[in-house]
């Protein structure tokens, strides 16, 4: 009876082991299609993953649907933890990390996922890509706002219109003439080009990708400096549920249904 006693005071303790819980993380992702890897509605890849790691490491995860830029900006200033699915990049680093190696590149052992973007052009515009060189006689490009796309088109002396929301969005912007390059994330375009009267005949999808990225579950840095080891360990989750035969047969299918699609 008195050890009985005695476990229950110790339970009710502050700072006791029965009493430690850590509270949900909140992870936000873009509310505009990026399938297969996160929908509007809370679907996706992305998310059936960490859904796997929340399991493994008894983690609690709220996913919250945000605009992008506004997602980015969150994380910056602590109300979200982490972003689910950008890439890495200099200005990401200034308030976010990915998951890092011994000397501080990204980890892609550790990455949500590996995944190209798509370079589209207007039909008889004059411009091209072989994968190198980019050649625009106007030097303005289409791209999705918030991403480092737009930085790496700029880079390459473009003038980017940075408005679409959604790769429907550019593709349209594209077809009107505003732009005779544009740069979209995702299977929604490829796949709009092929199954839309729309673009028929208007743009063309260049044969080789405009770059491929390890895309991250990127950890804001007031979060993780406040538990560097409660990210490191989802992390290390991450890799070990890809690893998995389950969740790769399970990628595998998704991302081929959504390129046929």
């Amino acid at each position: 009876m008195h050890r009985f006693l005695l476990m229950l005071i110790v339970s009710l303790c502050p700072g006791s082991a029965g009493a430690e819980t850590r509270a949900p993380l909140n992870f936000c992702f873009e509310d505009a299609p990026q399938a297969p890897w996160t929908m509007p509605d809370g679907s996706g890849l992305n998310i059936e993953l960490l859904k796997r790691v929340a399991k493994l490491t008894g983690e609690q995860f709220n996913y919250v649907a945000r605009p992008w830029r506004r997602c980015e900006e969150e994380t910056r200033n602590g109300i979200m933890d982490a972003m689910i699915g950008p890439s890495d990049n200099p200005r990401r680093r200034s308030y976010s990390r990915p998951p890092q190696k011994a000397d501080g590149t990204q980890d892609p052992e550790r990455a949500m996922y590996r995944d190209h973007v798509d370079l589209y052009l207007r039909a008889d515009s004059g411009a091209s890509w072989d994968g190198k060189h980019l050649v625009n006689p106007r030097k303005i490009a289409v791209a999705q706002r918030g991403y480092y796309i737009v930085e790496m088109l700029q880079a390459l002396g473009q003038t980017v219109i940075d408005t679409p929301k959604s790769a429907e969005d550019g593709l349209r912007l594209l077809a009107s003439g505003s732009a005779d390059v544009a740069v979209l994330m995702g299977r929604d375009a490829e796949n709009l080009l092929r199954d839309d009267p729309r673009y028929l005949g208007r743009i063309v999808l260049a044969k080789q990708p405009f770059a491929s990225f390890d895309f991250h579950l990127m950890v804001g840095r007031k979060s993780y400096d406040k538990d560097p080891k409660r990210f490191e360990a989802i992390w290390n989750a991450i890799a070990k549920v890809r690893a998995t035969a389950e969740y790769q047969r399970l990628e595998q299918s998704q991302v081929r249904q959504h390129d046929h699609d």
